[in-house]
């Protein structure tokens, strides 16, 4: 019996040691113990009072990592200011900040070989006779490198011949930017997306001719009635079928189409609404500017929404180039200059155009793609053009997919008629359906 009783004593006595312990430790501050200040957006873990990333159960980050505030973990800052854009299609690696072919984890490529980025691994260099280069550039036999002159154009730039010489030059590229539907391509020129150097129409696709349906050579391509939207069936949101590449868009042609997770909202603007990235703090779906729509895939808004691109923002630099707009017509998508009609400030070689035809109807900045007189028929936006009595642009009046606009001169409702010209027949100046307040057209009374 005793012997019992000293167990159970001896039992108590460490159960009690054991709480008092356990009730002792979990008091314990380490923190506030030593008045450990931590630099934000560190804190203090109260266990061992270290500074840490997370705070309690956090980590130290080590050198060439930072904490982030947001996710709590440490992120390389070995990548902050490294350009590989001398080492195409390499990446910086965020363990030890080199420029890779494959990024983090990739391989650094030797003198004699480059990076092919879908493969992400380094190939021997190709010499000129396999590399095509843009227009007007050329291949250095040393390098491999397209050269305009003796220089590699940067991203958002071409190739160019200099005004008065034979010299080439880098400039900005027109088609920077700029995505084209179908089959389409890009013209360097005037950043239009044209089929084989023409510009089709509202209802037409660039294809191929009648019989060679199964494929043909760009130059082959001509532009014919688009019957694409056969059998396509579109999500009752909106959306309707696109027959130049016949994909559902919001509201129809012309519009951004939007990922599986979203909607197609008409307010205040047609844009792709909801999904994971594009929903606000609030709960709300994440609604964007300037005809641009929001990316599901990083909560981005760009112009095309989905895998679209985004459009530059203002210039923070000193300069007035004002933030850009997403100009979407059923045969590209933009990123164009805003303009005032009334006022416009393009630069040289670029004049401004009303796009009734547009998406979101919208004045921007652009080359002139024809020179069609006023009265003539129109079918773009920015083929009406004068040089008489100086280079101007003129409106593309009732310009709608489908419809054949009429080209008239442009005028300020503020100087009222005075601001046409009153020869040989008199003319009244009314605003543009469509325009902002104030910008109007001359036609004959």
């Amino acid at each position: 019996m005793w012997k019992n009783v000293g167990l159970a004593a001896l039992s108590a006595l460490a159960v009690g040691t054991v709480v008092a312990s356990c009730s002792s430790t979990a008091s314990k501050d380490l923190c506030t113990e030593r008045s450990v200040v931590c630099d934000s957006p560190l804190l203090c873990d109260p266990s061992d009072g270290i500074c840490k990333c997370g705070g309690r159960g956090g980590v130290v980050c080590p050198t060439g990592l930072s904490c982030d505030s947001a996710s709590n973990t440490c992120l390389s800052t070995r990548c902050a200011n490294l350009d590989c854009s001398d080492k195409p299609g390499t990446a910086c690696d965020q363990l030890d900040g080199l420029c890779k072919c494959g990024g983090t984890g990739g391989a650094v490529c030797a003198a004699n070989e480059v990076c092919n980025p879908a493969s992400r691994a380094c190939e021997p260099r190709l010499n000129c006779n396999a590399v095509a280069c843009p227009y007007l550039q050329t291949c250095d036999q040393a390098t491999g490198k397209c050269l305009c002159g003796t220089t590699a154009c940067p991203v958002g730039q071409s190739c160019s011949v200099a005004a008065g010489s034979s010299a080439r030059v880098c400039v900005a590229d027109a088609c920077a930017g700029v995505t084209c539907a179908g089959s389409s391509a890009c013209d360097p020129v005037d950043g239009t997306c044209k089929c084989n150097g023409v510009v089709c129409q509202a209802g037409q696709a660039c294809s191929c001719p009648p019989g060679g349906d199964g494929g043909c050579a760009a130059t082959a391509r001509v532009c014919r009635t688009a019957n694409g939207c056969d059998g396509v069936v579109c999500p009752g949101n909106h959306t309707t079928c696109d027959p130049v590449d016949s994909k559902c868009k919001c509201p129809g042609p012309g519009g951004p189409v939007c990922d599986p997770t979203q909607l197609c909202s008409l307010l205040p603007t047609p844009q792709c609404t909801g999904g994971s990235q594009c929903v606000e703090t609030d709960g709300g779906p994440r609604t964007c500017p300037g005809g641009t729509s929001c990316d599901p895939e990083d909560g981005q808004c760009k112009c095309g929404g989905a895998r679209g691109v985004v459009c530059a923002p203002a210039s923070t630099d000193g300069g007035t180039d004002p933030a850009q707009i997403c100009v979407q017509s059923i045969t590209q998508q933009a990123c164009r200059r805003p303009c005032d009609v009334n006022n416009p400030d393009c630069p040289t070689g670029e004049y401004c155009f009303f796009d009734s035809s547009a998406a979101t109807p919208a004045a921007y900045c652009s080359a002139a793609t024809d020179s069609r007189a006023e009265g003539q028929g129109c079918t773009t936006a920015t083929s009406c053009f004068s040089t008489d009595p100086g280079p101007h642009s003129l409106d593309c009046l009732g310009l709608a997919q489908g419809t054949t606009g009429l080209c008239r001169a442009y005028c300020d409702l503020a100087a009222g008629n005075a601001g046409c010209i009153q020869v040989p027949v008199a003319q009244i100046c009314s605003q543009i359906p469509g325009a902002p307040t104030g910008v109007g057209f001359c036609a004959p009374q």
